[in-house]
């Protein structure tokens, strides 16, 4: 019977530690979904380390108490955490190490309505994987509670939200007032960054930023040489050959001007664009092209079949009024080289129907 109980009793813990490992978020999913509903009271000042003593309490974290206990001690710094307590500044942070590390930042600001905004960022990491979330409360000194806010930060997505491609990592202000959060897509080598700028209640979102956007608009110059350079104000990510990795859409305010980049590893391909006189065309299968009048009794389409993020090969159809047959007349070329008619029509063919793509822009500036 004890052998039994014993047995009984391990597999419990094996079962215990197996859910574990198989849902590591369970305790930021638990802040996400329950934070907002609660209001925190009997909170003693608006000071960084009471605020996070009356947080704690209500929803207490690892890092959180490691802040509490060990977060002043010189000794602590080389152990599990690495700590930063900045209590003049109003920030105190927990990062620790491993795959599976969770950390924690906070910060308060002075709000100009006389009350105070604490700001909570938790972090899961699965892999190399950061998974966050920031947490806002007004503080009422005369009340003694920390109220939450809803804010946009706390609802934050990635602009391309596959967790197997991006990294979100969302930094908390130890001096000055603005937050930054990054995002890196994996394939590309290189982030996208939002800056939210302190307006006297609340960071606002001000501008992003993506990595290598002036040699992408300097790419696309380059083509059109027009007068007046381009400077694109919107952008979409979009993944066109469905390979987990996306293309980067970019556009003027108007839409009368727009490109598509392929990346991969930090190569940057422009796959397709347009000005004020073509349109982009899409095809079902990962095909994009540009079109439009190339003069009198004239019309260009440049294709690209896309697949693992680069090009396939290059095909156009150029087509020209025979005024002989009163018909247009196509000339199929692949990768510049001339195709007979019954070739570029099969190739044609390949494409599949024309579909319509509605992009979300993101504005690249407020």
């Amino acid at each position: 019977m004890r052998k039994l109980l014993t047995l009984f009793i391990f597999s419990c813990v094996c079962l215990v530690s197996f859910a574990q490992e198989q849902n590591p978020l369970k305790e930021l999913e638990t802040l996400r979904y329950g934070w907002a509903k609660k209001t925190i009271t009997g909170v003693k000042s608006g000071n960084i380390l009471p605020l996070l003593t009356a947080f704690n309490k209500v929803w207490p974290t690892d890092p959180g108490k490691a802040i509490l206990t060990d977060g002043s001690k010189p000794e602590a710094q080389d152990n599990e955490y690495h700590f930063v307590v900045d209590t003049p500044n109003g920030y105190v942070s927990a990062n620790e190490l491993g795959d599976y590390g969770q950390d924690l930042s906070a910060c308060v600001w002075k709000r100009s309505n006389g009350h105070r905004l604490f700001a909570v960022r938790f972090t899961q990491s699965v892999g190399v994987f950061p998974h966050s979330i920031v947490l806002f409360y007004d503080f009422d000194a005369a009340k003694g509670t920390l109220t939450p806010v809803d804010h946009a930060l706390s609802q934050f997505m990635p602009a391309f939200n596959e967790s197997s491609v991006d990294a979100v990592s969302i930094e908390l202000p130890q001096i000055g007032k603005d937050v930054q959060v990054q995002e890196y897509i994996m394939g590309w080598y290189f982030s996208i960054k939002h800056t939210y700028k302190w307006n006297g209640m609340e960071p606002e979102w001000s501008a992003t930023t993506i990595e290598n956007l002036d040699k992408m608009e300097k790419m696309y110059n380059d083509l059109y040489q027009m007068e007046q350079k381009i400077r694109f104000e919107k952008f979409a990510l979009f993944d066109f050959d469905e390979d987990g990795n996306p293309e980067l859409w970019l556009s003027t305010e108007n839409d009368e001007y727009q490109a598509i980049f392929a990346i991969r590893a930090n190569e940057i391909e422009m796959v397709a664009s347009t000005y004020y006189k073509t349109h982009l065309i899409f095809h079902e299968n990962n095909v994009i092209g540009s079109a439009g009048g190339c003069g009198t009794g004239c019309f260009n389409a440049d294709y690209i079949k896309l697949g693992d993020s680069k090009p396939v090969y290059r095909f156009s159809d150029y087509q020209e009024y025979d005024y002989q047959k009163d018909e247009m007349v196509s000339t199929y070329s692949k990768d510049g080289k001339e195709l007979s008619k019954a070739e570029g029509e099969r190739i044609m063919k390949t494409f599949g129907d024309v579909h319509d793509i509605t992009p979300l822009f993101q504005r690249l500036k407020k």
